[in-house]
């Protein structure tokens, strides 16, 4: 690819990843003229558009399952980009959350619903959560559902799930809005939207240790997820670190990206490069770990034109 040229793609992504995406085209654009239009939103991603060839890419953050991508008319792989960590984020001051694994699902089932049931200074609990379809509902409900069987039998785990207590908002700004507008709300947020003054709970992961969503942490649980040989998985209840983390990634069809397979190429390799995931970190996202960074690096030789 001449480098002097600038080249465009077209690519879709979620909010909640939308800002690493803008940041690392930002930096392209720059670095090595690639331009990108991003369009981002709440929606299940459309895979029919990425193996359609009319968008060259497309983030997603919640793994497609087996029988979804053997729908599609093209392959596509899978390119391991970040993660992000759902906080258990509150407006209480002088409260230090710490919520074992019973009393997180007990707080969601509603049946916590003063602050002093949790060691902290009275304050009645307003209960918030994510009332649109999102892959944060999509993974704290399966970290609930791995740790009880009253949760995954009754309100289970999926992007849309009917919540036995509590008010809905839509969207992670939204819910950061909320939960800051809001003294004694208690909510689940992705730890790049979370802000002061709202605080993060430690909570009790498989070992019994009790954690918050910092950038060690989560890059341990990320370490502890099992892929796939498609680079394709996810972790409900990971033994080690912060237990409410995801992968996030980058789709591109294996085939048929012709004139745009250099801009891609060169997308991903800043994208997953240690300035990439350097950018990514400043943002509130959790860096790959180094070996994942390596597998997904290996993939560039399959994508073809």
């Amino acid at each position: 690819m001449d480098e002097s040229a600038a080249v465009s793609l077209e690519g879709t992504t979620s909010v909640e990843t939308a800002n690493a995406y803008y940041r690392w085209f930002n930096q392209l654009a720059v670095r090595k003229g690639v331009n990108v239009e991003l369009q981002s939103n709440n929606l299940a991603p459309d895979l029919s558009s990425l193996a359609a060839g009319q968008i060259q890419f497309a983030g997603i953050d919640k793994s497609p399952s087996v029988q979804e991508l053997k729908a599609l008319p093209t392959e596509v792989l899978a390119f391991p980009v970040t993660g992000i960590a759902i906080a258990v984020a509150y407006n209480q001051p002088n409260c230090q959350l710490k919520l074992t694994r019973n009393l997180l699902v007990e707080l969601f089932l509603g049946k916590i619903r003063n602050f002093s049931e949790l060691g902290c200074p009275d304050q009645p609990i307003t209960l918030l959560y994510r009332g649109d379809a999102s892959a944060a509902t999509a993974h704290f409900t399966a970290s609930l559902a791995a740790v009880s069987p009253i949760w995954r039998n009754g309100p289970g785990s999926g992007r849309l799930v009917s919540w036995p207590s509590g008010a809905a908002v839509q969207g992670a700004d939204a819910m950061a809005n909320a939960l800051e507008a809001t003294p004694g709300s208690i909510g689940f947020l992705e730890s790049p939207f979370l802000r002061s003054p709202l605080q993060s709970a430690a909570l009790q992961n498989r070992k019994g240790e009790f954690v918050r969503p910092d950038i060690k942490a989560a890059g341990l649980s990320l370490s502890g997820i099992a892929l796939d040989n498609r680079l394709l998985g996810s972790s409900s209840d990971p033994s080690n670190g912060y237990p409410i983390v995801y992968l996030s990634w980058m789709l591109v069809p294996r085939k048929g990206l012709a004139a745009n397979l250099p801009a891609i190429k060169i997308s991903l390799t800043y994208i997953l490069s240690g300035a990439g995931q350097d950018d990514s970190e400043l943002l509130g996202y959790v860096r790959l770990p180094a070996d994942l960074r390596q597998k997904s690096l290996g993939q560039l030789g399959s994508i073809q034109r």
